[in-house]
C-alpha cells in the first residue's frame, strides 16, 4: 500500500510539508509545550483540593473496610455482570463520598471494580472520551 502524500503543517501560516503527522517538528514542540502548561495549571488547581479528600483513603477505618470488602467480593462487579471473571482491585463508592459522606464506610454503598471498569465509569461520569 502506498504511503499517504505529505500535507501542510496544521499550524496557521506554516507551509512546511509533514508526513503522517499534523504539525512540523517545530510547531509540534510549541503545541506540546502549550498543552503541558494548560495541564499543569489544571492539575495545580485540582491538587490544591486533593489532600483533604485523599486523607480519608489512608485512614485505618477505610483500609480495614476496603480489605474486608475485597475479601467478601473479590471479583469485578461489571465484568461479572458481563460474564467475565476479573479480579477486582478498586473499592468504589456507589453514591459518591463527596455528596454522601455519611455512607463512606457503609458496606451496601461499596462495589468492587477492576481498574479498566473503574476507568470506564470515571470517563463516562465526566463525559470525557
Amino acid at each position: 500500500m502506498p504511503a499517504r502524500p505529505p500535507r501542510m503543517c496544521a499550524f496557521a501560516g506554516c507551509r512546511r510539508l509533514v508526513q503522517g503527522r499534523s504539525y512540523c517538528a517545530e510547531h509540534q514542540a510549541l503545541i506540546d509545550a502549550k498543552r503541558a502548561a494548560r495541564e499543569a495549571e489544571t492539575h495545580k488547581a485540582y491538587n490544591q483540593k486533593r489532600p483533604v479528600s485523599d486523607n480519608f483513603y489512608s485512614t485505618r477505618r477505610w483500609l480495614e473496610t476496603r480489605r474486608r470488602h475485597l475479601a467478601l467480593h473479590p471479583l469485578c462487579l461489571d465484568c461479572t455482570t458481563a460474564g467475565r471473571v476479573t479480579p477486582g482491585v478498586v473499592v468504589d463508592h456507589i453514591k459518591p463520598r463527596k455528596v454522601f459522606p455519611e455512607l463512606e464506610l457503609e458496606p451496601s454503598n461499596l462495589r468492587t471494580l477492576c481498574r479498566a471498569c473503574d476507568n470506564r465509569r470515571r470517563r463516562d461520569m465526566t463525559g470525557r472520551t
